[in-house]
């Protein structure tokens, strides 16, 4: 998204319709003084009255909000992993990696990350991690856990052994994160932070 100033903006549409500050000043009902001010961004017009001074020169304020590319939330990777082929715990791992190492480098705010639930993966393990890690990484933050994590739907009956090496299952039973052994996944706090 172009960030633009309503500077720039009350300037760009006062000269496309050809008009002076003094014009738009009258059909705005305020100073040329004003317009002046506000083009050279020596002071800032509330929202309505930005339209008003847009609506002068024959234009409508449009305003858009997109979502931030580089913002990779929970819920975009429940959706990265209902994706990926059903058997292809390599892959659906991978993205849960990369979800962490972003959440790690790029310093995000934790509730962004974390507070939309995700849909399901159709995969229960990896709807019970999705919960699990959103829970640690609120609580390693100073945050409140997001409600959708108490979900029952999100504990597995069973553990989920992530590594299937002896070590990796000795690591996990030493330094599993209590939000993901509570929910049945057994992992490495290690695997999950060392990405």
């Amino acid at each position: 998204m172009k960030s633009t100033s309503a500077a720039e903006l009350l300037r760009t549409a006062r000269m496309q319709a050809g008009m002076s500050q003094s014009a738009v000043a009258e059909l705005a009902k305020t100073s040329q003084s004003a317009i002046g001010m506000y083009e050279a961004g020596n002071r800032e017009p509330s929202l309505p009255v930005l339209q008003r001074l847009l609506a002068a020169t024959g234009h409508q304020l449009s305003l858009s909000v997109l979502p931030d590319a580089a913002v990779y939330r929970i819920a975009d990777l429940a959706l990265d992993i209902a994706q990926a082929s059903a058997n292809d715990d390599k892959k659906k791992l991978r993205y849960v990696f990369e979800f962490m190492r972003g959440a790690q480098e790029d310093k995000q705010l934790t509730n962004v990350l974390v507070s939309a639930e995700p849909q399901p993966t159709g995969d229960v393990r990896f709807d019970a991690m999705l919960a699990g890690i959103a829970e640690d990484l609120c609580v390693l933050n100073g945050e409140v856990p997001p409600q959708w994590v108490n979900s029952a739907i999100r504990t597995l009956t069973s553990a989920w052994w992530v590594s299937t090496l002896a070590s990796g299952r000795a690591q996990a039973l030493v330094h599993c994160p209590a939000a993901l052994r509570r929910r049945g996944v057994m992992i490495d706090r290690h695997d999950l932070e060392g990405v």
